[in-house]
């Protein structure tokens, strides 16, 4: 029996493990200009953060329709399908993947990862080697959750302007929300967010971030996202060395997050 896997492309699943296991990825959408494009479809995740400095006001960010979804279930195998998505709290693909699932009743069972970027990337990485070493469907539901329940996000924002253009700063609340002269360091644990530090300084900000990461001890898995600035997610990762016995891959977050968590901002996704 064939288990499917299913997420979407604010997960930022490397492209060869995607390949690899066959996961069917629904890319997520950025509207600039009167225009809509397709994550990585329509537009590259270089080309677009290239063009987002220019636009003002930002471009807005959406999830894929239901109907788009529907259409994905319905057009793979027979068999179960496993479909993971970032927090229903940060974002509406998850009930878009609900919705999106109903006609196929308990075919299809669609997971809120509680996070986002490689946050949620990690469970269906979990998944996706569950499926492959030829697991039962329960067994690979249990590797989803516990991969859930062990993975954090921690991000350094160095600016909160792009949160205050897009109106999403009410998502930290009134921790910075009056502040906009900061880089606060915020983590993503069960779809709450919160902010752990706050500095003014670069100087002082990335220290503390890594130190944060350091303190979590050795790490099962660890990744390094980034929007604009790839030589600074190097940076992070060569201050983690040794942190995790596997490869940390470096990745660039998607459009949906990048417009909103702005330029020069960095993130890890660590399974404990």
């Amino acid at each position: 029996m064939t288990i499917n896997l299913v997420t979407d492309s604010t997960a930022d699943v490397p492209p060869d493990l995607v390949e690899r296991h066959g996961i069917r990825v629904v890319p997520s959408l950025v509207v600039m200009g009167g225009q809509s494009f397709r994550d990585s479809v329509d537009i590259s995740r270089e080309e677009y953060y290239r063009r987002l400095a220019a636009f003002d006001p930002l471009p807005t960010t959406a999830a894929p329709a239901a109907g788009e979804f529907e259409t994905v279930y319905a057009s793979l195998p027979e068999g179960p399908i496993v479909s993971i998505h970032t927090a229903a709290t940060l974002s509406g693909i998850y009930n878009a993947a609900r919705l999106g699932a109903e006609p196929f009743g308990g075919r299809v069972r669609v997971i809120d990862a509680g996070s986002l970027s490689m946050g949620v990337g990690w469970p269906v990485i979990a998944a996706a080697e569950a499926i492959a070493a030829g697991l039962a469907l329960e067994a690979v539901l249990e590797a989803v959750a516990s991969t859930i329940r062990r993975t954090v996000v921690l991000a350094l924002l160095d600016t909160v302007d792009n949160l205050r253009r897009s109106g999403r700063i009410s998502l930290l609340r009134a921790s910075i929300a009056g502040v906009l002269q900061i880089k606060p360091l915020i983590e993503l644990a069960g779809g709450a967010l919160k902010v752990i530090a706050q500095n003014r300084t670069r100087h002082k900000a990335m220290p503390e971030f890594i130190a944060q990461v350091k303190a979590m001890g050795r790490l099962e898995r660890l990744a390094v996202m980034y929007t604009d600035n790839a030589s600074l997610a190097a940076d992070v990762r060569d201050q983690l060395a040794g942190q995790c016995a596997a490869p940390a891959p470096i990745l660039q977050a998607a459009p949906t997050i990048g417009t909103h968590i702005g330029p020069n901002a960095v993130a890890v996704a660590i399974v404990k």
